[in-house]
């Protein structure tokens, strides 16, 4: 397996002329992580799939829950077909570990086997923060850049309100 590098996630934000500012810090798996540097925006990033079929890459903040009841009937399914995807599943489409699902990897997803999610609040945020396919480093970029970052690599977000 290739997995997808920072050098990647750089190149593409470049490519694309969005302004980013990185910042290194000691491996993080999660947002709740005692050595995370104080003051990034809090987002969560997971890939989370039905059962057989659809993959959804889901963005939102950290300060509610994923009320996965809301969300599966919001995807027109029921919520015991919602689950995680795995760790080989992570690998096979976005080329990263568990804890370092981002934006920035579904350059990987060439088959787009997945739908891009991204909670109303968000918009809110004064920015947004993304590992840069390593959990060693993080990006912040505004919101319209995610915005214009999908876009270019065909992907139209689909916006869901949690509440």
């Amino acid at each position: 397996m290739v997995y997808a590098t920072e050098e990647q996630a750089i190149a593409l934000l470049e490519n694309l002329q969005i302004n980013y500012k990185m910042i290194e810090h000691p491996p993080l798996w999660t947002m709740n992580d005692p050595h995370a540097p104080k003051g990034l925006p809090e987002v969560k990033n997971l890939l989370i799939k039905k059962k057989k079929s659809d993959q959804y890459y889901l963005f939102l903040t950290t300060n509610k829950p994923v009320d996965f009841k809301l969300l599966a009937a919001r995807l027109g399914t029921s919520r015991n077909k919602l689950k995680f995807a795995s760790e080989a599943e992570l690998e096979e489409i976005l080329h990263v570990v568990s804890g370092m699902v981002t934006p920035l990897a579904l350059p990987n997803d060439i088959y787009h086997k997945v739908q891009v999610l991204i909670d109303a609040d968000l918009k809110k945020l004064p920015a947004i923060s993304a590992h840069p396919n390593v959990n060693t480093a993080t990006i912040i970029i505004s919101y319209e850049d995610l915005i214009k970052l999908l876009e270019s690599i065909g992907y139209i977000p689909q916006t869901i309100q949690q509440d």
